[in-house]
C-alpha cells in the first residue's frame, strides 16, 4: 500500500477532485494532507488524514512529518497542482523498494502527450521538476534539514540516495497534468518568501547538493 504525502495551500481549484481520486485508489492505504492554513474545510474521504497546521510549514517540514507518520513503505510526495491517469501507482508499485533510490518526473511540460516509450530513465542529476512527484521506500526517506523551508528538498533525498549508491530514475513517456508550482508562482510576489528563497539556494550550497 502506498501512504500519500501532500502539502497544501489550497490554490489548485482541481485539488479536492485529486484527493477523490487517490481516496477510491485501491492501492492507496493513506493520504496525509497537510493543511498549510488556517482555514477549516472539512473534508471527508475514508483514507484522509487532515493535519490543519494552521499556518505555512512550507514544504520540508510537511514533507518530513508526512514521512514519520506514513504507516505504509511505499511513499507518494505529491504536489497539489499536478495530477495524472493513477494507473500508475499500480505499474511502480514492485519498484518501489529499498534497492532504488526515488522515481520522480521528468522536464516534459504538463498537459502534453509524451513523445517517447512509457519508462524508468537513471539519472546521475536531477532535472527541472523531477520532485514534483516522488515515489521513494520509507527506507531511502532520509530527513530534510528544516531551516531549508521551501527549495531543495528533491536535491537533497536525491544526494542522500545517490551517495548511498541508489539508483535515482525519472519517469518518461508519461503525461502529467496539471500547473508546475502553482502556490510558488502565487507567493512569488511575497517578500518573504523572495527571503527564503535566497536563504535555501545558500544552503543548497552549505549541503553541496549537486
Amino acid at each position: 500500500m502506498y501512504s500519500v504525502i501532500i502539502p497544501t495551500m489550497w490554490k489548485c481549484d482541481r485539488f479536492q477532485q485529486t484527493l477523490r481520486e487517490l481516496s477510491e485508489h485501491p492501492l492507496v492505504g493513506e493520504i496525509i494532507l497537510i493543511d498549510n492554513t488556517s482555514n477549516e474545510l472539512k473534508i471527508e474521504l475514508p483514507k484522509l488524514i487532515h493535519i490543519l497546521e494552521g499556518k505555512n510549514t512550507y514544504v520540508t517540514a510537511p514533507w518530513n512529518k508526512g514521512a514519520r507518520m506514513a504507516k505504509y513503505d511505499k511513499l507518494l510526495i505529491l504536489n497539489d497542482d499536478i495530477w495524472m491517469d493513477w494507473q500508475l501507482l499500480n505499474t511502480l508499485y514492485d519498484f518501489i523498494t529499498p534497492e532504488i533510490g526515488l522515481i520522480g518526473l521528468d522536464e516534459t511540460p504538463y498537459n502534453v502527450y509524451p513523445t517517447l516509450s512509457f519508462g524508468l530513465e537513471p539519472i546521475e542529476r536531477r532535472n527541472g521538476g523531477w520532485g514534483c512527484a516522488l515515489f521513494v521506500h520509507k527506507d531511502n526517506y532520509t530527513p530534510i534539514p528544516e531551516d531549508m523551508k521551501v527549495w531543495g528538498q528533491d536535491d537533497w533525498l536525491f544526494v542522500k540516495c545517490r551517495n548511498r549508491r541508489k539508483q535515482n530514475y525519472k519517469l518518461v513517456g508519461f503525461r502529467i497534468n496539471g500547473e508546475l508550482s502553482v502556490t510558488n508562482t502565487i507567493l512569488d510576489t511575497d517578500s518573504d518568501i523572495q527571503e527564503i528563497r535566497e536563504n535555501d539556494l545558500r544552503l543548497k550550497q552549505q549541503y553541496n547538493l549537486f
